[in-house]
């Protein structure tokens, strides 16, 4: 059985602390080093065409080394890190097998002898399309070569290893969307919010945070709108869910139109719009947030104009818009509801929709200034 590592209950929490330390993954490689015998340890971020190192975290190196390993892209000569971007993420390894064919440059072998660096323990903890994450534990002469009891037990810590390390990386994600998607969204007049791909709220305006404020028939919590009405949280999350698989390019593209009722007052529009996957975003959703005692919905002879409609035809849209059901327009247009429903089977056609909320979503998107 292999040997438990020094305070690992601590070192495991070490490593999870490390999501939400400002020092990121220092303080928990300097207890790693200490708990396996070792004199320095890494997490590098590695861009792998052309071989450069991105991000380092580190421990027992000075930042004269770091300057010059940088500098001179000694990266490209280390001999884990030219093998480590050739495999897939997998357990620790020794790094003694890879020296007899390892051929450094004269700088390289001198800082290995002036450091006397003997071996180092490595661990491939996770590959993207174009980068690797590696994490290194060296050791000098005088503490001798890791055994493969003490590889077993560094083992023991990849699973925790490998999910801090894709938690950091989805948490670094968030916030670069948020930082690049605020410059935008704010400048927005409506209340607006950025969903991810798992349809949580990942970014709003200032005029989405009043809206919030001040109106008890909706909320955020746990990073998700919460709606006083039940069968609107329901029709939320089922619009949002196909809306953000329409963002991935799981299903055809697509846009919703939810309506939320309030006392004596008009209804407020959500719509709800894909955020098409990118660097930043791996899909996600737009929701645009209308106050009709705010903004002027467009009218009838707008839609008319714009879509090419008839005129009877461009009224219904026009109260399809404010949030109008097909009775109610039925009702105050003294107009049977097939004579209703076949008018608006008529402007999906003229329109390119296929859905309610999906021309609404068009119309304001066009429309709407």
């Amino acid at each position: 059985m292999a040997p438990a590592l020094q305070n690992e209950p601590d070192l495991i929490q070490t490593l999870y602390r490390s999501l939400t330390h400002r020092e990121g993954f220092h303080a928990f490689l300097e207890k790693l080093a200490c708990s396996i015998n070792g004199c320095a340890a890494q997490l590098l971020v590695i861009n792998r065409q052309p071989l450069r190192m991105e991000h380092l975290w580190y421990h027992g190196l000075s930042e004269e080394f770091i300057d010059w390993y940088l500098q001179n892209n000694m990266i490209a000569q280390d001999v884990v890190t030219n093998q480590a971007v050739k495999q897939a993420p997998g357990l620790f390894q020794s790094a003694l097998p890879l020296l007899p064919e390892f051929q450094p440059d004269e700088d390289y072998s001198k800082w290995e002898n002036d450091q006397d660096m003997l071996d180092s323990a490595w661990l491939v903890v996770d590959n993207t399309r174009t980068h690797s994450f590696v994490l290194t534990i060296q050791r000098t002469v005088a503490q001798g070569p890791y055994r493969q009891v003490e590889l077993d037990a560094l083992n023991r810590l990849v699973p925790h290893i490998r999910q801090t390390v894709q938690l950091y990386r989805q948490l670094e994600t968030r916030n670069q969307a948020a930082s690049s998607l605020a410059a935008i969204i704010d400048v927005l007049p409506d209340a607006t919010f950025v969903l991810d791909s798992l349809a949580t709220v990942l970014y709003s305006n200032r005029a989405a945070r009043d809206l919030i404020a001040r109106e008890r028939c909706l909320g955020i919590r746990d990073e998700r709108f919460r709606f006083a009405e039940s069968d609107v949280q329901s029709a939320f999350f089922r619009a949002s869910a196909q809306v953000v698989r329409s963002s991935m390019g799981k299903e055809d593209y697509c846009s919703e139109t939810l309506f939320l009722k309030r006392d004596n007052r008009s209804a407020l529009i959500f719509v709800i719009r894909p955020i098409e996957s990118s660097e930043l975003l791996a899909g996600g959703a737009l929701v645009s947030v209308y106050e009709p005692e705010k903004r002027r919905l467009p009218g009838a002879d707008q839609i008319a104009a714009y879509f090419g409609l008839t005129r009877a035809e461009a009224l219904v849209c026009e109260m399809l818009v404010s949030g109008k059901d097909p009775r109610t327009i039925s009702t105050q247009n003294g107009r049977g509801i097939s004579t209703v429903r076949s008018q608006i089977k008529q402007i999906f056609q003229k329109t390119g929709c296929s859905r309610q909320g999906e021309l609404i979503s068009r119309v304001l998107a066009a429309l709407l200034r």
